[in-house]
């Protein structure tokens, strides 16, 4: 197995530069860095693993960052990666920071001092500054769920903005020209560019005055959301819309109980249609028309991207990969015109 050595050698630099290229350090040229990343690559150079099976046998370990895996979403993705990592012979490495900043800070710190082989991370709500280091040292990264304006490394999206435009036109379709939208998180990439989606399909109207599309008070991606949502309209305007656009599932459950509680039946008075398929979606009352992400494969892919990028020696471009979503109709919409 090659040493720090045959790699400083080979990249015609001194020991001390290797391991500051693989620590993220900022004191090293752009040219130096590539270089000694390129040697790092062609002698399969491992500085340090941090798990070993009983035999000695080294194992090949893939850090996991998800804001939680409460619910359905993450923990289907987090269920993918592993089960693909596993028939790789990967482990991987979970951590939730639960949406703080700080803790994605440690979080991805610890990984770096563990030497992972690679990351996958979930929104990053602490921006693409967290990984400059791991860019910076030669360790692939994949993000998912994750809006990015520069593509360094992976990425794997959902087309929310077409998700988001689907579900109002879906309503509009349907005669719906007032419609209450639930909103996500102001600090989630998805939540925003679901609101996008809204806008695009408004702009595009010829005549934009003849829908009203009121946003929810209250921002976020449970069910109490959507139903403080919900009751704080009702009770500050009354029942000035036909129709529901939430955010995500969990804020549509909220929606649906609070109109039950104001005695306005769904979908005879109120329309409502949700965002992610969750597995629940059809058992609702009345069953509940969605957009459908894929999760399993959002997971599958991320895990694909990065093991090929640990395992092949060849250097290629970053990758952009958007999954499409995909209409789900039920019962929680009615036509009225």
């Amino acid at each position: 197995m090659a040493n720090i050595r045959e790699v400083a050698k080979l990249a015609n630099v001194s020991i001390a530069t290797v391991s500051r290229v693989l620590n993220g350090s900022d004191r090293v040229s752009e040219e130096t860095r590539k270089r000694v990343l390129n040697a790092v690559k062609k002698l399969n150079y491992k500085p340090a693993f941090s798990f070993k099976e009983g035999t000695g046998r080294l194992l090949r370990t893939i850090g996991v960052l998800m804001p939680d895996i409460r619910g359905y979403h993450y923990s289907d993705i987090v269920m993918a990666i592993e089960e693909y990592a596993y028939t790789k012979q990967f482990d991987i490495m979970l951590a939730l920071p639960k949406w703080e900043v700080d803790i994605e800070e440690h979080i991805l710190d610890q990984y770096f001092r563990r030497k992972v082989d690679g990351i996958i991370l979930g929104e990053l709500f602490g921006g693409q500054k967290l990984i400059e280091k791991f860019t910076k040292s030669g360790v692939p990264v994949v993000v998912i769920d994750f809006r990015v304006d520069e593509i360094d490394f992976d990425v794997v999206n959902v087309d929310n903005v077409t998700g988001g435009y689907s579900a109002i036109k879906y309503l509009y379709d349907n005669g719906h020209r007032n419609i209450l939208f639930i909103p996500g998180p102001e600090v989630s990439p998805a939540a925003l560019d679901r609101e996008k989606g809204i806008r695009k399909f408004v702009e595009k109207l010829p005549n934009r005055s003849e829908v009203n599309i009121y946003y929810g008070e209250h921002r976020g991606y449970n069910s109490e959301h959507g139903w403080v949502s919900v009751t704080q309209h009702l009770k500050k305007y009354g029942l000035n819309f036909t129709a529901i656009f939430a955010v995500n599932d969990w804020a549509a459950l909220g929606a649906i109980d609070a109109l039950k509680d104001h005695g306005i039946k769904v979908p005879d008075e109120v329309s409502i249609i949700g965002f992610d398929d969750a597995p629940f979606a059809q058992y609702t009352s009345p069953r509940l028309t969605t957009v459908m992400q894929p999760r399993w494969e959002m997971g599958v892919t991320a895990a694909q991207l990065l093991i090929s990028r640990i395992l092949d020696k060849k250097a290629r471009l970053p990758r952009n990969v958007i999954l499409p979503t995909k209409l789900i109709e039920r019962e929680s919409v009615k036509k009225i015109r």
